[in-house]
């Protein structure tokens, strides 16, 4: 039996050894993080991180509502990446990598969680972990809602600046694309995940302009409402916000 027991913990060891000698070194992890995003493995980069929580459970029809935007943001990464230095203390690291075409070395900060090193921080990692599976898909309303608020401020400059010059008429949402004073995005009324509508008077002498989530809960939560009295928004379920909505004030990022 002592024998038998010896054998066990021997063996034990050897997988515990042989687990320690699997695990990657900062720089390692930084580069494996980096190449498998920009190959578009985004479960396998995102495990490579502190947004580990956030990809593991997602559905299959969740993630591939999540690929377009990970393409759009990680497109950018060059295929050449080097490590030009490593920097390890207790359990944080800061790892120097040099991306091809940029001229300026990049610093990747790295935390270590039960002996594992992840891209990222300690802070990030608790924010990602109490928001689990649903962190990406509030990340990005929250960054939804920021850019509909921006569009409707570059609205009422736009329609401010027309007013001027035509008498104190407002234009069309059209007419300002054609102008150039709103981007081209709002020529089929979506953009950002807010569908947007723009209501002139009969004698052009007033507008209304409203941005609604074109997916409650998933592409935004709040509606918003704008005109010369500035914008209103709230979260209204994913109906059209009205005159009748609270002057919205942006979160502070």
């Amino acid at each position: 039996m002592k024998r038998i027991l010896i054998a066990i913990v021997a063996a034990f060891a050897l997988v515990a050894a042989a687990s320690a000698q699997k695990q990657l070194a900062p720089k390692e992890v930084s580069l494996k993080f980096y190449r498998a995003l920009k190959e578009k493995h985004y479960i396998d980069g995102f495990h490579c991180s502190v947004y580990r929580a956030a990809v593991d459970g997602l559905t299959t029809n969740e993630l591939k509502e999540l690929e377009p935007e990970f393409a759009r943001t990680f497109s950018s990464i060059p295929e050449n990446i080097q490590v030009s230095g490593e920097q390890i203390t207790g359990d944080t690291a800061v790892v120097t990598l040099k991306f091809e075409g940029m001229e300026e070395p990049q610093q990747v900060g790295l935390v270590r969680v039960n002996g594992e090193w992840l891209v990222g921080d300690q802070e990030t990692l608790g924010i990602v972990t109490a928001q689990g599976k649903g962190f990406f898909f509030n990340t990005r309303m929250i960054v939804n809602e920021a850019e509909a608020y921006e569009m409707l401020q570059r609205i009422i400059g736009a329609e401010i600046i027309y007013s001027k010059k035509f008498e104190g008429k407002y234009a069309s949402l059209n007419e300002l694309i054609r102008l150039g004073g709103v981007p081209k995005d709002l020529e089929d009324s979506n953009s950002g995940g807010y569908v947007y509508k723009l209501t002139l008077a009969i004698d052009q002498m007033s507008f209304s302009a409203t941005a609604t989530p074109e997916s409650h809960g998933k592409t935004g939560r709040i509606s918003f409402y704008a005109d010369m009295n500035g914008i209103r928004g709230d979260d209204l379920k994913g109906k059209p916000a009205t005159p009748a909505a609270p002057v919205y004030v942006p979160k502070q990022q």
